[in-house]
């Protein structure tokens, strides 16, 4: 019966936050686009809700906030590592580690662990990031002690010799298997394999080296993977809902105290740039598919880059994927080639990417990557420079999006426990950032967009039917690298 009323409390809450949010995922037609870009929205400011932090004395860290509005208690947690903490003889450890962990514990078997959920309503998920783990939670406020009594159990009494290893083995083998006859899957393996070779960031998109891997996993191995990565002074928990404050901490303390502290060592593996990498075009063969699915992109900078914002702000007026976009005009609009192109800038601790793709008709691969070329040197070189007007619409509708993002204090109280304690930020940050986009001029924005581009570094890779696309290629004396599937 809990479990109902819990499921019936979150698709109420749900369905009001997607009333809320909707309109973020509809595929907008040009003139609406243009109308709503016309209002100009207010600048935000994100109201952080007052919260308690707590450090126990063997190092694990504890955010509380009294959130009354509903009598539910969500928590969420971060681990410090995240996939770079892998090497490649265990490529895909982390993302299996957590499974077992939240299938039983040494005290729930299988059975009794998905009843004690059902019985007292809990949810439990757990993430894997390149530069930190995540976990969250939630339940009725009436079952909070079973809620954090099983967070305890689940971080703290794994069982990795449990019956099911060989079941969720088999289950990663198969899903694997499938994600290797997929478009995406494909491209982002040779893409992230070629560009970031044998670092940690690559392991999560390489099928072919978490296949070979899953031979190396064993209990003890993961066993000596949690006892060196999951430790109290590792680990930030925050917990928020209709709670008392001295008892929800008196509680973790009693959950969490007595876990004696151990000595975890964060990996930093280098990112070695391969200068052959630089346009160099590969072909991966998909005999059945019916697109050419391009990713084209290079090594970027980590997330301590200054020009992060500025950057960030030029490149959505590049390729933001959104109507106005210079790629989305170029691509779509004029040329009717693509459906979506869009352009990211990723940046993460060691290190970062920026990339490009779309899908488009194989003939017409070759002149939507020289059309993308074109347009970034077009702005770099200063042709056709980065305008006020276009800057004011990207500034207005982020304006317009953050008070969406951040429309409830779970998503505040994480993103407080992101900057503060992974990325070692002011707890304001999310402030700091608004108003610095939002003092941002269109000077600004072309400057750096033109310093920190590089279109003849483009590591370019397509996934599509080789007959189709390669003469396109060779007609334009282009080398090409051709991968068949299974290589």
């Amino acid at each position: 019966m809990k479990k109902i009323t819990l499921v019936l409390m979150l698709v109420v809450i749900i369905s009001l936050v997607a009333v809320q949010t909707s309109y973020a995922g509809v595929d907008f037609d040009q003139e609406l686009f243009k109308e709503l870009a016309k209002n100009k929205n207010k600048i935000p400011k994100i109201d952080i809700p007052d919260y308690k932090r707590v450090e126990l004395e063997n190092g694990m860290i504890i955010y509380l906030v009294k959130n009354d509005e509903l009598p539910i208690v969500e928590l969420t947690g971060y681990i410090k590592g995240g996939r770079r903490q892998e090497k490649k003889d265990i490529a895909g450890i982390s993302g299996f580690m957590f499974e077992m962990m939240n299938t039983g514990t040494k005290e729930l078997s299988e059975q009794d662990f998905l009843r004690y959920k059902e019985l007292h309503g809990i949810g439990f998920n757990f993430g894997v990031n390149k530069d930190y783990f995540k976990f969250s939670g939630n339940a009725l406020s009436t079952d909070k002690e079973a809620l954090i009594s099983l967070t305890a159990d689940i971080l703290r009494y794994p069982k990795f010799d449990a019956e099911y290893f060989k079941r969720i083995k088999q289950e990663k083998k198969r899903s694997l298997a499938q994600a290797k006859t997929e478009e995406d899957s494909l491209l982002d393996m040779y893409f992230y394999r070629n560009l970031y070779e044998d670092h940690p960031y690559s392991f999560s998109s390489d099928l072919n080296l978490k296949m070979k891997a899953l031979d190396n996993i064993t209990p003890s191995s993961l066993q000596k993977f949690h006892r060196r990565n999951v430790a109290p002074n590792n680990i930030v928990l925050g917990i928020i809902g209709d709670i008392d404050l001295s008892q929800m901490e008196k509680l973790v303390r009693e959950q969490f105290s007595d876990w004696s502290k151990r000595e975890t060592r964060i990996r930093q593996p280098e990112i070695k740039e391969n200068k052959d990498d630089h346009n160099k075009v590969i072909l991966i063969n998909k005999p059945d598919a019916t697109q050419a699915t391009i990713k084209m992109g290079y090594n970027f900078f980590s997330n301590s880059f200054e020009d992060k914002i500025p950057f960030e702000m030029a490149n959505r007026v590049y390729g933001s994927g959104r109507f106005g976009s210079r790629l989305m005009e170029n691509l779509r609009s004029e040329k009717g080639y693509v459906y979506s192109v869009y352009s990211r800038d990723n940046y993460y601790e060691l290190g970062g990417d920026y990339y490009i793709t779309t899908e488009v008709k194989p003939a017409k691969s070759d002149e939507t990557i020289a059309a993308i070329k074109k347009e970034m040197l077009s702005i770099k070189r200063g042709k056709n420079k980065i305008s006020e007007d276009e800057l004011f619409k990207i500034i207005n509708r982020y304006n317009a999006l953050f008070p969406k993002v951040y429309n409830s204090k779970l998503s505040i109280l994480n993103k407080v426990i992101y900057n503060a304690e992974i990325r070692d930020r002011k707890p304001n940050y999310m402030n700091e950032y608004i108003q610095e986009y939002n003092n941002l001029d269109a000077a600004t924005a072309q400057k750096v967009f033109a310093e920190y581009t590089y279109p003849n570094r483009f590591l370019t890779v397509i996934v599509g039917k080789k007959q189709d696309i390669l003469p396109e290629f060779e007609n334009q004396g282009i080398d090409v690298e051709v991968v068949e599937i299974g290589t």
